[in-house]
C-alpha cells in the first residue's frame, strides 16, 4: 500500500509499506566493509614504549619539539594519556589514495576478488577503490580528536580522490556543525596540457573539536569576550599595509575607503545620505542598511571621515585608518591562492634550498600555506601535532612561525620509517629529521627536537625517559638529575605537582628513606625494583607512588 505525506518543506511525498520496513534499520551516514574494525582500532590499548634516541635528536636536553618514528596508529595510542585534551591544532597531510607510486603507501584499493571476501560477492565494486583507505583513515582520525583541546582545530589536506568519503567520516567523528572551512588550494598555476582538463587545486578541511557560536569575530567592542568564549573561533589574518595609502596626506596616517553600507535591514539606519557635491540622495542597497545612525554619521562626516569616491559624486564611503584596524586585523578568507599561500612547486623548492638543489621527498607542502593555517588557530604557547610528518614542512612552518611573531610554539611530528632507498637518510624520518636540522640552521633558530621512537620492547627499567609516555608526562618534559643519599633520581614538574623519578638498580634504606622525604608529591618506581623490595611496608608514607610496568 502507499500513502501521500506531508514533509517539513510541504513537499508532497509518496510513502510505502516497503518503506515502513526500514525505518529503524536505515539511517543517514558512511559505511563500508570494515568500518566495525576499524573503530574498534582506536580503542585498543597501548603497545611497546616510546624509546628516546639521544643521538638523532638536536639538542634533546633543551628541545621544545618531538619527532617520533613509528606507525602513527600505535604512537597515537601512546600520546592519548601525555596529551589527551591538550593539542590546540592538528594538521596532516595523508596519502590521498590516488593508486600512484611515491615514497609512501599511496594505494589502498582492492582487487576485485579481495573486495568480495570482504564485503561479500553483491557488494557494490565501487567501495574497492576507497573501503581500505577509509579503514586507515578512521580510528587515526577517532584518536585524533581525543587529543584535541575543545578550541582544538583538524585540518586535513586532500584532493578529489577521497574527499568525499573524507567529508562524511569527519562530519561523523566531528560532528557536521563543526565543520568550519574546506579551503580550495591552488597547488599549481600552470597548465597541465596532456589532458583534458588541467586539475590546480587540492583542499584543506578545516573542522574544529567545538566550534564557537559567537562571537567569531574579533573587534574593538569585543575582545574581553572573544578571547574567554569556549569553542574554536578563527584568529584574524594580520592586516595588509599595501592597500592602505593617504593620497590627501591625511595627519591619520594610512587610510582606504570601505562601503559605508553594512548587511541586513535596520530601520534606525536607514535613512537618506544627501552628496554634498551633486545634492543626490543615497539610500541603503537593497537588504542592507547603514553603518551607524544618524547621529554618528554626522559625527564621521564632520570628522573628514566620510567620502563620496574619488569624484565626489559616488555613494558615500568611509574612512578607515590603518592604524586603527592593526590590532584587530582582518577576516581571513578561504581561497589560497598559490601566489600568496605557495603552490606544490613552491614546496619543493623549499625543500631543494635545505638539501643542496635535491629533494629527498615528493611533493612537500609549501610553508607558507602552514603558517596561514597556524597563524588561522594558534596562540604564541600553543601545542601543534601532525603525524603524517612526511619531509617535516609542518616542523619547519612552525620554526619560522615562531620567529616571525616571537612565539613559543611546540610541535609533535610522527612519521613512518619507509625505506628512501637513498644511504644518507635511509628512511623518510630520517629525512624529517634532517629537514628540522638543516631548517633551524637555515632559520638561525635555536629550536631542537627530541627524537623518539616506537619499540615493541616495554619501558626500559634503568632509562626514565622511557617512562615519560606510559606516565602520561608530555616528551618535552625537563628530567633534572637530582642525587639523594647518594642514588641518582630525576625531578620533573607536571602541573602544580613535583614528581620524582627513580630508576635505580637498588633501593636500600638510605635511598628509600631520602626518595620518601624528598618533597616530591608523587614517587615513581619501576616494577622490576619492586619484586626485589615489596611495597605494602611503606606505601603510606610519603608520596603518592606511581609504577612503571
Amino acid at each position: 500500500m502507499e500513502m501521500e505525506v506531508e514533509d517539513d518543506m510541504n513537499h508532497r511525498v509518496m510513502f510505502s509499506d516497503a518503506d515502513a520496513d526500514q525505518v529503524g534499520q536505515e539511517a543517514y551516514g558512511l559505511s563500508w566493509p570494515g568500518k566495525t574494525r576499524a573503530a574498534d582500532q582506536a580503542g585498543e590499548p597501548a603497545t611497546g614504549s616510546l624509546a628516546p634516541r639521544v643521538d638523532k635528536s638536536l639538542d634533546f636536553q633543551g628541545a621544545r619539539h618531538v619527532l617520533i618514528e613509528g606507525d602513527n596508529l600505535a604512537v597515537l595510542r601512546h600520546l592519548r594519556a601525555g596529551y589527551g585534551g591538550r593539542v590546540k591544532m592538528i594538521y596532516i597531510d595523508p596519502p590521498y589514495n590516488t593508486g600512484g607510486a611515491f615514497q609512501y603507501p599511496d594505494n589502498f584499493r582492492d582487487s576485485a576478488a579481495e573486495h568480495r571476501l570482504r564485503a561479500g560477492d553483491g557488494a557494490d565494486p565501487e567501495g574497492r577503490y576507497h573501503a581500505r583507505w577509509l579503514s586507515m583513515m578512521y580510528p587515526r582520525l577517532l584518536l585524533a580528536r581525543q587529543l584535541l583541546r575543545e578550541d582544538g582545530v583538524l585540518f586535513v589536506s586532500i584532493d578529489d580522490h577521497e574527499v568525499h568519503g573524507l567529508r562524511m567520516m569527519l562530519d561523523e567523528i566531528f560532528g557536521s556543525r563543526n565543520f568550519f572551512a574546506m579551503f580550495p588550494w591552488q597547488s599549481r598555476t600552470s597548465r597541465q596540457n596532456d589532458t583534458d582538463l588541467c586539475v590546480q587545486h587540492e583542499y584543506v578541511l578545516g573542522y574544529a573539536r567545538r566550534r564557537r557560536d559567537g562571537p567569531r569575530r574579533l573587534k574593538r567592542d569585543n575582545e574581553a569576550r572573544w578571547r574567554q568564549a569556549p569553542g574554536f573561533a578563527a584568529f584574524p589574518e594580520p592586516v595588509d599595509s599595501g592597500r592602505y595609502s593617504n593620497p590627501d596626506n591625511d595627519p591619520r596616517g594610512p587610510w582606504k575607503a570601505d562601503p559605508f553600507d553594512a548587511p541586513n535591514v535596520r530601520p534606525k539606519l536607514t535613512y537618506a545620505i544627501r552628496n554634498p557635491t551633486t545634492g543626490e540622495e543615497f539610500w541603503p542597497p537593497p537588504g542592507r542598511c547603514w553603518r551607524t545612525g544618524e547621529a554618528r554619521f554626522a559625527a564621521l562626516r564632520d570628522d573628514g571621515r566620510i567620502l563620496f569616491g574619488r569624484s565626489g559624486r559616488a555613494r558615500p564611503q568611509l574612512k578607515v585608518f590603518l592604524n586603527e584596524k592593526q590590532a584587530f586585523g582582518e577576516v581571513a578568507a578561504t581561497w589560497l591562492d598559490g601566489a600568496t599561500y605557495g603552490t606544490a612547486s613552491a614546496g619543493t623548492r623549499e625543500l631543494q634550498a635545505l638539501f643542496d638543489g635535491e629533494s629527498p621527498f615528493q611533493y612537500p607542502k609549501p610553508t607558507a600555506l602552514l603558517r596561514f593555517l597556524l597563524r588561522l588557530a594558534t596562540g604564541p604557547d600553543d601545542l601543534v601535532l601532525d603525524f603524517f610528518a612526511g619531509s617535516g614542512s609542518t616542523g619547519h612552518a612552525v620554526m619560522a612561525q615562531n620567529q616571525a611573531d616571537g612565539g613559543r610554539r611546540r610541535c609533535l611530528l610522527v612519521q613512518l620509517p619507509e625505506p628512501t632507498g637513498d644511504p644518507r637518510w635511509p628512511t623518510l624520518v630520517d629525512v624529517t629529521a634532517e629537514r628540522l636540522r638543516r631548517a633551524a640552521g637555515a632559520l638561525g633558530s635555536d629550536e631542537g627536537f627530541r627524537f623518539w621512537r616506537h619499540t615493541r620492547e616495554p619501558p626500559d627499567a634503568a632509562d626514565p625517559w622511557s617512562w615519560l609516555a606510559p606516565l602520561g608526562l608530555p616528551l618535552d618534559a625537563r628530567l633534572q638529575p637530582v642525587t639523594v643519599n647518594g642514588a641518582l633520581a630525576h625531578r620533573v614538574r607536571h602541573g602544580e605537582q613535583t614528581w620524582l623519578l627513580y630508576a635505580g638498580a637498588e633501593l636500600d634504606e638510605a635511598v628509600l628513606n631520602g626518595l620518601l622525604s624528598a618533597g616530591a608529591d608523587v614517587l615513581v618506581l619501576h616494577r622490576a625494583l619492586l619484586d626485589r623490595r615489596p611495597l605494602a611496608a611503606w606505601a603510606a608514607a610519603g608520596p603518592t607512588v606511581k609504577i612503571v610496568e
